[in-house]
């Protein structure tokens, strides 16, 4: 059962509110009110339970003594993974949160094979959407998620093991520097975006709540079918160019973070998504070319 506002509240400035994102639970608690507000501005469509759940993740957003509380707000985290964390000031505390999240399912997470990788579906087809940082991963999956698509993740795809499928963990998409602009043309809405973190070691960072309806259906899989590489260049030519299935295997496994954690059965998962799955590159100049491309390529390869 979800809680209502006023209970949340309560509870993320105590022991913790139990945030749930598809297959995860996270019991977060904020000691600063600020983030607080952040937090539950960017989260406000995610169900968070009453209990008692099988808690994943706990994550602890702090100040280590009262100097840093109030006279130099200073955020320190605590995800009880033995970690060390570089305190931010207070302005960049949601960032803090999202970065402890990431720590947590990127490390903690040996459920499910993890891409680093937007994922999205349309009538049951399941896309996956590798790429290093600065490819424009997270602003292609966030522009197909309004444009029709069901947003699964923008940094996380999840491949359940057992049942080959993906796992929907739609955490909001998390925009830097030149993307912005260009979401909030394309989306439209402004009260579904966070306020813009300037002067990060990223530059400016933004966070855009996916779509209702992709939050609602988050415990919904599909199966992949599609994988696409995307690779932004604002001077380039658009281009696809389609991959042999060794390639696709081998760019697969080049962006599991818990590939060799998981060990054999990551192998025979990966293998046959090669395999029974079209896969591509596209190169393209802006996010309207990108979809074009994204749908081109669908459209001419599945029945």
């Amino acid at each position: 059962m979800s809680l209502d506002q006023s209970s949340i509240k309560r509870q993320l400035s105590g022991q913790g509110a139990l945030l749930n994102v598809g297959p995860i639970c996270t019991r977060v608690s904020i000691k600063f009110p600020s983030i607080r507000e952040d937090f539950l501005h960017i989260y406000k469509d995610y169900p968070f339970l009453e209990g008692p759940e099988i808690t994943d993740y706990y994550l602890d957003v702090y100040a280590r003594n009262l100097y840093r509380r109030y006279l130099r707000p200073q955020v320190a985290l605590n995800t009880m993974m033995n970690d060390s964390y570089v305190p931010l000031p207070e302005s960049m505390g949601l960032l803090s949160v999202e970065m402890g999240m990431n720590w947590q399912v990127a490390f903690g997470c040996k459920t499910h094979i993890l891409f680093h990788a937007g994922v999205v579906e349309r009538d049951g087809v399941g896309l996956i959407i590798p790429a290093i940082s600065g490819s424009g991963k997270s602003t292609l999956s966030a522009g197909l998620a309004y444009d029709g698509w069901r947003f699964f993740s923008d940094e996380f795809g999840m491949l359940d093991i057992q049942s080959n499928e993906l796992c929907p963990y739609p955490r909001p998409v998390s925009l830097k520097n030149e993307s912005i602009p260009v979401m909030k043309e394309w989306v439209g809405d402004g009260e579904l975006f966070s306020r813009e973190y300037e002067g990060t070691p990223k530059g400016t960072i933004c966070y855009l709540r996916p779509p209702p309806a992709s939050i609602e259906h988050m415990h919904k899989p599909v199966r992949p079918q599609v994988v696409i590489h995307p690779v932004f260049n604002s001077d380039a030519r658009p281009e696809i160019k389609p991959l042999t299935k060794t390639m696709a295997f081998f760019r697969l496994v080049r962006s599991s973070a818990n590939y060799g954690d998981i060990g054999e059965p990551a192998f025979h998962a990966l293998a046959k998504i090669a395999e029974e799955c079209i896969s591509c590159e596209i190169t393209y100049s802006s996010l309207e070319e990108g979809i074009r491309l994204v749908n081109q390529f669908i459209d001419e390869n599945l029945p």
